[in-house]
């Protein structure tokens, strides 16, 4: 299948053309973010939490939470966040476009003309092992039923 020029940042050098896919930008953008601490997920990636599924399966996101469009220089991001409360959210957001523009930038060479960033829900910072089902404990002096 053909590529569209709209699909690959294309580069030229003296040894020939270097194209970066859509798909590489938005996984630079994703290593990024979910370093970044006051986000919780991006919209459309896996969660234990089902009220996280619910609203990744309703939301229009994209699969990941991040559309990624590449021209032949420079690319624009639409990230779709879901951030955890407690957080002051516009400085989040002014945070996630630095880090991303930073790395993309760094990596690809792409020249980020856009970084949109969408919170589309924000929810309380649960610890991991709460999340887990809890384990009754196992009591060996209660007699069967038969």
């Amino acid at each position: 299948p053909t590529r569209r020029s709209s699909d690959l940042g294309n580069n030229m050098n003296e040894l020939g053309n270097v194209s970066i896919s859509q798909e590489v930008v938005a996984t630079i953008a994703e290593s990024v973010i979910t370093e970044i601490d006051g986000v919780h997920s991006l919209v459309g990636s896996s969660s234990k939490n089902e009220i996280t599924k619910f609203f990744q399966s309703v939301s229009s996101g994209g699969g990941k939470g991040i559309e990624v469009e590449v021209g032949e220089t420079e690319c624009t991001l639409d990230l779709y966040i879901i951030a955890k409360l407690g957080y002051q959210l516009p400085a989040l957001a002014g945070e996630i476009q630095t880090k991303v523009v930073k790395a993309i930038t760094e990596m690809t060479g792409l020249k980020v003309q856009e970084v949109n960033v969408f919170i589309q829900k924000v929810v309380k910072d649960v610890p991991e092992q709460e999340t887990q089902p809890k384990k009754l404990p196992e009591n060996n002096n209660v007699a069967e039923e038969k």
